[in-house]
């Protein structure tokens, strides 16, 4: 699939492209637009799938599948839960994704000791041609919902916190960690800014399973930052990403 500046948006258009960069492609779940065959082929293998508007904000519309034992499925969205038949779990797919292009995400196992899904937001700008990470935060969904997002009851979180208190990391671990995220986001970003150079920052959503890998569930190209770090009770990341506006190129 050839990747054109018009496609930006498109979440399925980001993931091919850091699918094809070798240092990213590790850490990218497996991505396809949502069809009657991807998603048979993909619940099979994967178990647990999400279902995600191609060019969605906000976490709205999202859908997660787990294919059961009994040849059940149980469908959520937001808070919502619903179980569905082998024969009629397409059909409902198709009646709640509607007339928009969707895409299918192999699900990744990002919970916290007490089974709560979350994520993490890292905020990158381009200071002095150089990407540059100017914060991380983790964002904790509500007990039961399948996203983290402000909006939708999850609550960012300080990276402190999340690796303290939910993951209980050690002082090393918490450091690696960090580290971690930090390249890994860096790495996807000098990849994506060249599909849409213009632009000057970007927002990492990533994940860390239950093995302690980390994986990039997409690149968003018009962050916000008010319902992230604007949030946290302390804000000094929020002051700090928007110092860097200021001197982003």
């Amino acid at each position: 699939m050839s990747i054109k500046k018009h496609h930006v948006k498109s979440k399925l258009a980001v993931a091919y492209q850091l699918i094809h960069t070798p240092q990213v492609s590790p850490h990218i779940p497996a991505t396809e637009l949502l069809y009657k065959e991807p998603f048979q082929r993909m619940i099979k293998k994967y178990g647990k799938v999400y279902l995600k508007p191609d060019r969605g904000r906000k976490s709205r519309g999202v859908i997660r599948v787990e294919k059961l034992k009994d040849d059940r499925y149980k469908i959520r969205y937001g808070s919502r839960q619903e179980y569905v038949n082998q024969k009629g779990v397409w059909k409902r797919i198709d009646e709640l994704t509607k007339d928009r292009r969707y895409i299918i995400q192999q699900a990744i196992n990002s919970v916290t000791r007490d089974r709560r899904h979350f994520d993490l937001r890292c905020h990158v700008l381009r200071i002095r041609g150089e990407w540059r990470v100017g914060g991380i935060c983790g964002r904790v969904g509500e007990r039961g919902s399948v996203v983290t997002t402000s909006h939708l009851g999850g609550t960012p979180t300080s990276l402190e916190k999340l690796f303290n208190r939910h993951l209980k990391y050690s002082k090393k671990e918490k450091e690696k960690m960090i580290h971690r995220l930090e390249k890994c986001a860096t790495q996807a970003v000098n990849h994506v800014s060249r599909m849409y150079p213009n632009l000057k920052e970007f927002a990492v959503d990533m994940a860390i399973d239950t093995k302690g890998k980390i994986w990039i569930y997409e690149v968003n190209l018009e962050p916000l930052i008010k319902g992230n770090f604007g949030l946290l009770p302390n804000k000094s990341l929020y002051r700090k990403i928007k110092r860097m506006r200021k001197i982003a190129r």
